[in-house]
Parts: C-alpha cells; structure tokens; sequence
C-alpha cells in the first residue's frame, strides 16, 4: 500500500467511521426514545350532544263558532285555566275595529291619570330618570333573549314614564288636547262595531302556542319515563288535526326531553343527576334538568335517555324535534394526554380481613411515569375523557380506592408521564 492516494482514502474512511461510532455513543447516552408530558391539575366540563324530542303534556285547543280569531294573549304567554285565548268574530273589519277601541281606551286611561297632580307632581325628576332607565334596560333584555310577550306592556310602562318626566320637568302642562283627539277618534267607531261571536277558554293553565305539529299525543306523557330506544327510533307520523284546532296550551311544570345516544355518552348521565341543557339551534339559552331516565337493555349499546325539565318560556314552548348539548358533570383532577393511557394486566396479593392472602389478576388503566431513569406503571382513576385528555382522581393514601390500588401508587401531580414511546414495561431503565 504505497499508493498515497489509497492511503489518504482508507485514512479518510476510518475517520469516518471512527466519527460514526462517536457520534452513536453519544446519542445512545443522552436520546431516551421517550416523550414526557407533566401531569396537572385541570377542570373539566364533561359534554354530551344529542338529538331528541320535547314532549309535553299538551292540551288542543278548538274553535267552537266560525269567525276572525284574535289572539289577546301572545305567544307562549302564560294563561290561568278558564282564560281567554282567543276571541271570535263575525268580521276581520269587526275584530280590527274592536282592538281599535281597546287601544284608544287604554291610551286615554293612561294620559287621563297623567293630568292627575297627585303623585305625579310630587315625583322626583332624578328618580323618573332612572325608571325610564330601567324600563329601557327590560325592552333590550327581552330583545336579546327574544322574549316578546311583554314587550307590548313594557313599551306602554316606558312611554308613560316619558310623559310622566315630561309634565313633572315642565316641558308638558298637560295632555287634554291629546286626549280630546282620541276621544274624538273613538267616538268615531260606529257603535255597532267589534260584534263578538265568542271566545275560545283554555281547559287548563300553562303556555299557549298557536302552532300545532300533531305530535301533541304521539308519545303517552303518563309513561314517559319507560320509553325504549325502538319508541324513540321509531318513526311516527303526525296526527291529522281538524281545521277546528287553533292552538294548544302547554302545561306547566314538568316537560320531558327523550333522545338515544351511544353507549359511552349514556356512562356520563346517571340516574337522579342534575344537568344543563343548552338549546343552540333553537332557543339559545341554557336551563336545569334531571336525568330522569337511562334505560339501556342490559347496559349494553344505545340507551333511552330521558330528561325532566321544569322550565318553561316561549321558546322552549314551540321546540319539538332539537339537537342539545347536556352538561353532564364538571370535574377536577390529573389531566393526562389520553395517548398516555395503557390497559395492563397485574396481578397483586392482597390481606383480607381475616388474615389470609388472596392473590389478584386484572387488567386496569395506567400511565407509565419516569422516576430518574426508570419508569413506573401506576394505575388511574378516570373521572372523564375528551377524546384527547383524560381527567384523573387524584388519590391520597387515606382514600378508600388507595386500598384497592393494584400498583404501589396512583399518578400525581407533576408527575412525568410519557405520553411517547416503545417497549414500555414496569422497571424498565431508559439510558
């Protein structure tokens, strides 16, 4: 090998390799082949989206004489039993003309108390100020949360704190001549005007709702709570209703919302719970329930959930068929990665009371920690999954799951779980 050429190149590639082999050492010593996450404390809320049915206890309400339906009360207002619903009469020119007189009434009423000098001259400006303040705060509410039923009084109460401010600040002496011109208007309408035909009286109190589906009887209110996964699958039809029917009233209290859902959401909803149930696609608020019901065939597959709800409004009124979300619980604990999660099987002797060992075989859900170089396999207690994370209880070694630990201890917090990596098993020592 005289070659000096040769000789450069074999030099050149065990240096190579020499650098190669380094290089390997090196990052056999310090790669671990291992990623970690640090376990914290988190809170959670578990979600539960289903789509189902709002039943109700609903009684049809029917027109008993032809005619022009006026509806004095609005929609999903509250009506005693025995009130009036709607009005009839013989003519849409009578039934315009009726609620003509009824406003121009009410207006007069509410100027003529205006020119009393009794309470009126002895109210504070600052104080009306900040009841018209008030006022305008209520019709914004009722805007925003789409209650529309009191907008009409509210309106009325506002304008009549205006006029109010008006007479006590001296911009208004007075309203006769005001009330001359509505006078005039109403003794304008003929006296034979507004000729009632009838009225239609709610059998019971509740919420009145103009709009029927024919779905009022299709599930049975009194057995509501045995309804199966197949009554709710199964496709019902609508009842073919009579041209007489012009509303129902829902009754107060208890209304139910029944919907199937898979066997993992119906483990987030048990029995006697206390929930929320968020409407987005339809009346965009929130509102307490209780599980009422889980009814799933041997705990296995869909189940039937049931959930009895006592809030009412004019929204919650209308929605039949919705898509909700239930806020099943809110938890604290151990957040770990759920990639983190490991089923292993251990076996572990345990002392019974008596004195004598029992040894144990079962397979349990834990995470893999890194203490030093070596890792641990230690057993956890979900309390819920996200699909991503899992929320762990954090144990001490007073609680009663301490003792029926099947590995020496539970996660902690700040413990570094290794949500990464291969070969994973119980002592094993990571270089």
């Amino acid at each position: 090998m005289n070659n000096p050429v040769l000789k450069r190149l074999v030099s050149g590639l065990i240096g190579l390799l020499l650098l190669f082999y380094i290089g390997n050492q090196i990052y056999n010593a310090s790669y671990s082949g291992v990623k970690t996450e640090t376990a914290v404390y988190a809170n959670a809320e578990d979600m539960v989206q289903m789509t189902g049915t709002v039943i109700r206890k609903e009684q049809l309400l029917r027109q008993n004489v032809q005619g022009v339906l006026t509806y004095p009360l609005g929609e999903g207002g509250k009506i005693a039993k025995g009130g009036v619903v709607a009005e009839i009469y013989d003519s849409a020119k009578d039934a315009t003309q009726q609620q003509q007189i009824e406003y121009l009434t009410a207006e007069i009423a509410r100027l003529q108390s205006l020119s009393n000098p009794g309470d009126t001259y002895a109210a504070n400006p600052g104080s009306l100020t900040k009841q018209i303040n008030q006022s305008l705060t209520e019709i914004l509410t009722s805007l925003q949360s789409k209650d529309y039923n009191d907008l009409p009084s509210k309106r009325n109460t506002l304008l009549y704190r205006m006029n109010e401010q008006q007479v006590v600040t001296g911009v208004t002496k007075d309203f006769t001549a005001r009330i001359a011109e509505l006078q005039s208007q109403l003794s304008a309408i003929p006296a034979t005007s507004g000729r009632k035909m009838g009225q239609v009286k709610s059998p019971v109190s509740g919420y009145f709702v103009n709009a029927v589906d024919g779905y009022e009887s299709q599930y049975n209110y009194a057995s509501v709570k045995e309804l199966s996964v197949n009554d709710l699958k199964a496709k019902k039809k609508p009842q073919v209703l009579g041209s007489d029917v012009i509303g129902k009233v829902c009754e107060e209290f208890n209304w139910y919302f029944a919907a199937v859902v898979n066997q993992d959401d119906a483990l987030k909803l048990k029995e006697g719970n206390h929930v929320t149930l968020n409407f987005p696609f339809a009346v965009g608020k929130t509102v307490p329930a209780v599980v009422l019901a889980v009814n799933q065939p041997n705990h296995q597959g869909d189940a039937a959930v049931i959930l009895r709800c006592s809030y009412m409004d004019t929204g919650i009124a209308s929605v039949r068929d919705a898509t909700v979300q239930v806020q099943a619980g809110t938890y604290s604990g151990i957040m770990v990665s759920q990639k983190s999660i490991h089923f292993e099987k251990i076996t572990k002797e345990f002392k019974q009371e008596d004195g004598k060992k029992k040894t144990v075989t079962k397979e349990v859900q834990g995470v893999y920690v890194m203490h030093g170089n070596s890792i641990e396999f230690v057993q956890v207690i979900p309390l819920m999954s996200s699909g991503s994370y899992v929320i762990c209880k954090e144990l001490s070694d007073t609680d009663p799951e301490w003792k029926e630990l099947m590995t020496k201890s539970s996660i902690r917090l700040y413990d570094e779980v290794i949500s990464e990596g291969t070969e994973l098993y119980d002592g094993k020592v990571v270089k």
